[in-house]
C-alpha cells in the first residue's frame, strides 16, 4: 500500500531543501562564523522558527550541509570508479574525481576550511572518517584482491591514506595553482601505490639468485 504524502509533508521537505541550499551558499561565501540563522531564514523567506523546526541550531545545520557535500563526493567517486572494469583504472579515476572536487571553491571552503572551525578538529576529523575511510578501505581491499597491493595491514594503510588525502586537500586549498598541486599529488600518490605492488616474478627470481 502506497503512502500518500500530504501537502504539508511536501512543503516541509521543500522548506528543508531550500534551507540547506541557502545555508550551503552562505557558509561557502561568508563562512560559518559570519553566517547567522536569521540570514539563512531571510534567504528562504521563512521565519527563524522554521529553521529551528528542521535543525537544532547553526552547527546542526552546518553538519548537514557538510554531510551532503561529503556524501555527494563519495557518490561521484564510486560512480566514476565503477565505470572501469580494471580495478587499478577505477581507483585512479576515483582519485581524479576527488582531486577535481578539491579544486571546487565551495567544497574546499565547506569541508576543509570551515569544517574544522565549525565542528572543532576532533569532530571534523571523525566526520571525514565516517565517509572517506570506508571508501578508501574498499578501494584498497579491491586492489589487494586483484593482487595489485602487497600489504597485509590494509586497515593501517587506509588510515595513512586518509590522513594523506586530507593533507592533500588542505594543500590544494592553500595553493594559488590548484590544478598544478592536484596534478603533483596524483603523481606522487600513484607512485606510492605502485611501490606497494607485489614484486614482478623476474624481480623475485633475481633476488633468489643473489
Amino acid at each position: 500500500m502506497e503512502t500518500v504524502r500530504s501537502r504539508r509533508d511536501e512543503y516541509s521537505d521543500a522548506t528543508r531543501r531550500a534551507l540547506l541550499d541557502a545555508a550551503t551558499e552562505l557558509f561557502a561565501r561568508d563562512g560559518f562564523a559570519a553566517t547567522s540563522l536569521d540570514a539563512v531564514a531571510a534567504e528562504c523567506r521563512v521565519t527563524k522558527g522554521a529553521v529551528y523546526h528542521h535543525f537544532a541550531g547553526k552547527q546542526a545545520l552546518f553538519e548537514e550541509v557538510l554531510t551532503e557535500s561529503a556524501q555527494s563526493t563519495c557518490d561521484a567517486i564510486v560512480a566514476e570508479a565503477s565505470r572501469h572494469t580494471d580495478v587499478w583504472d577505477g581507483a585512479s579515476a576515483g582519485l581524479d574525481v576527488f582531486l577535481a572536487r578539491c579544486q571546487d571553491p565551495v567544497y574546499l571552503r565547506l569541508c576543509f576550511q570551515e569544517g574544522p572551525a565549525a565542528l572543532g578538529f576532533t569532530q571534523w576529523w571523525q566526520h571525514g572518517e565516517r565517509y572517506e575511510m570506508g571508501l578508501i578501505g574498499a578501494m584498497l581491499a579491491a586492489l589487494k584482491a586483484e593482487g595489485l597491493l602487497d600489504v597485509d595491514d590494509v586497515e593501517v594503510l587506509t588510515q595513512l591514506l586518509f590522513g594523506s588525502m586530507t593533507a592533500a586537500a588542505l594543500s590544494v586549498a592553500r595553493s594559488d595553482d590548484r590544478a598544478e598541486i592536484a596534478r603533483r599529488i596524483k603523481d606522487v600518490l600513484t607512485r606510492v601505490l605502485v611501490g606497494l605492488r607485489p614484486p614482478e616474478p623476474s624481480s623475485r627470481s633475481r633476488s633468489r639468485r643473489r
